[in-house]
């Protein structure tokens, strides 16, 4: 009795589905840089936005949107006020104060 035999074109799919899952796997383990560049920037904006909107001045009463240089975050592993972060990261590049409350939604922007 003969073996069992698989055609050609059986082998090349499943050699082509091994390559396929192997490069995601990889994708996955490895992260796709420019997505996790841009999600990593977008969700520091956020926090960023978050705490710039439910601040409070030197005397302890809320004032949301008043000064960006109030707090720090940290992008690129490197500490830095929230109004830097916006003004240097490629994405943003907010030059003011004002892009950065209309960046952040505040009342009246």
């Amino acid at each position: 009795m003969k073996g069992v035999e698989l055609p050609i074109n059986i082998l090349v799919v499943v050699a082509i589905a091994v390559i396929v899952l192997l490069g995601l796997v990889a994708l996955y383990f490895i992260g796709f840089n420019p997505f996790s560049v841009a999600a990593g920037t977008e969700s520091i904006k956020n926090a960023g936005c978050r705490t710039y909107m439910n601040q409070n001045d030197t005397t302890g009463n809320p004032s949301p949107c008043i000064n960006a240089k109030l707090f720090n975050v940290t992008w690129k592993g490197t500490s830095m006020y929230f109004y830097e972060f916006m003004m240097r990261s490629e994405t943003y590049n907010c030059p003011n104060e004002d892009c950065i409350r209309k960046m952040c939604t505040c009342p009246g922007y």
